[in-house]
């Protein structure tokens, strides 16, 4: 069977003690009467039968939702219990291999693994309680507390073999904590070594440099959606981001101090901007009733409007004025500064209100922007792109320039010609570290593999495939 993820089964058997139906009949589990057989041992290792057959039964659902159902004949039913044992066995050659290093927990990971215990056996002890006040609601007579124990006993008998009292199921339940937190810790440690190799990094260059080539000649007003997708997300967004690798020409960098206004106008403004548009309409009207008859009927009207019409333009000019008051105040001390001789890249981080510099309330913004500017094209209208005033005021600018404060999107802004943004395919040394990033955990997945591969050659591995065919067998025989 494909293997479609690693699963390590510390962490599937801690899920399956927190998850696992309280006073539920669990199928297959008379198939082995001493379910604390090993069916996998290596070393001091080992998988006993309850585990297997609890992660088989907990992937079963799992399996059947994405159109795979081990159950359907025999020759799926053994192709499932391979992958399980498959699974299982990589997990088992890991943790030998790590306890065999002497390989330990840092102390933040011992600090992050405890909180992890007493989280976990928490939602045990909530759930099975849970369950036990409704038992003990249904039957008085019986205290809570046995109920409590007879939930314990059957689960853990399920998941582990054993019928264990609360105190040693929760110290089984936090060595699967531990060994799962060996297990993923030994990997990590292992695979930094991996690195990907300077011939694959060409490669993958070379292949990108061409594509991006081809797709930024064709359209290049992508250059600047796509770019700053890159530079916002790269290590930042878990889904894997691209640097590209090549630009068009036509591109410049700038930078901007905006300054926004504070509240909201209020709703008398809004309302003199639709009376205005009314207007426009009411006068329109007018004007075309006279038209059509040949008369002046409706001049005075028409010039009452138009009174009306100007002094609403007075006022809400005026409104506007006032509601941009304290931005124009601090882009102006932003001005001052610049004009007394300080850097842009000083003043703009002291003033500026554009998250996608400061970062807002929830981040950091981000970096290239602050350092390098964002992209701007004279040539190009990007799929998100500047007002054509902010452009016609870039435009004026020369390099290293920056504008007198001007009114942009409601907001008071000055902006800085910062650079030329080079055209052309943009050099490996400069998206080597991004194309290195992208490709190491592919690399580390491939060399991780060769080396489970090698473990699981040790001699001492024995894994009794008998008893690992019995595993589902009466279920497929229920099903047909």
């Amino acid at each position: 069977m494909k293997k479609l993820l690693r699963l390590c089964v510390c962490p599937i058997l801690c899920l399956c003690l927190l998850l696992g139906g309280c006073s539920i009949d669990k199928k297959g589990s008379q198939v082995v009467t001493d379910r604390s057989k090993s069916v996998i041992e290596l070393g001091e290792e080992k998988v006993t039968y309850a585990e297997f057959r609890s992660v088989f039964d907990n992937y079963i659902p799992y399996m059947q939702y994405y159109g795979q159902d081990p159950l359907k004949d025999i020759d799926s039913l053994e192709s499932f219990q391979d992958w399980v044992t498959d699974v299982l066995c990589d997990d088992l050659v890991t943790l030998h291999q790590a306890k065999l290093s002497g390989f330990t927990l840092s102390e933040e990971q011992e600090s992050a693994l405890q909180k992890d215990i007493e989280d976990g056996i928490k939602e045990i002890y909530d759930e099975l309680m849970k369950y036990a006040d409704q038992d003990f609601s249904n039957d008085p007579s019986v205290p809570v507390e046995t109920y409590f124990e007879n939930l314990v006993y059957t689960e853990s008998e399920y998941h582990t073999g054993e019928a264990l009292n609360w105190e040693d199921y929760k110290l089984v339940y936090e060595q699967n904590c531990r060994n799962s937190y060996l297990i993923t810790a030994y990997r990590d440690h292992v695979c930094e070594e991996f690195r990907p190799s300077s011939e694959l990094i060409q490669s993958w260059y070379d292949s990108a440099n061409e594509s991006d080539k081809e797709n930024y000649t064709e359209a290049p007003e992508k250059y600047k959606t796509d770019m700053e997708y890159f530079e916002q997300n790269f290590g930042v967004s878990e889904e894997t981001v691209y640097p590209l690798t090549y630009a068009p020409s036509g591109y410049y960098r700038v930078k901007q101090i905006v300054c926004k206004p504070e509240g909201e106008l209020p709703e008398e403004y809004k309302a003199m901007l639709e009376r205005m548009e009314t207007i426009k309409t009411e006068y329109s009207d007018l004007a075309f009733e006279d038209a059509v008859s040949g008369t002046q009927n409706n001049s005075e009207a028409m010039a009452a409007l138009v009174n009306e019409y100007r002094g609403l333009v007075e006022e809400t000019e005026e409104q506007y004025e006032s509601f941009l008051a304290s931005a124009k105040a601090k882009i102006y001390r932003a001005y001052n500064a610049l004009e007394g001789g300080r850097a842009f890249d000083e003043v703009m981080p002291e003033f500026t209100e554009d998250e996608l510099i400061t970062g807002g309330s929830s981040g950091e913004g981000c970096a290239a922007f602050r350092e390098k500017g964002r992209l701007i094209s004279l040539r190009y209208q990007s799929e998100k792109d500047w007002s054509d005033n902010f452009k016609s005021e870039f435009r004026k600018l020369r390099k290293g320039e920056y504008s007198e404060p001007f009114i942009d999107d409601g907001c008071w802004c000055i902006i800085f010609y910062a650079s030329d943004e080079p055209s052309g395919s943009i050099p490996l040394e400069e998206v080597y570290e991004y194309i290195e990033a992208n490709t190491v955990d592919s690399v580390r997945d491939s060399e991780w593999e060769a080396l489970l591969e090698e473990w699981k050659r040790d001699p001492e591995l024995t894994i009794y495939e008998d008893l690992i065919r019995t595993v589902g067998l009466e279920d497929l025989e229920e099903e047909g």
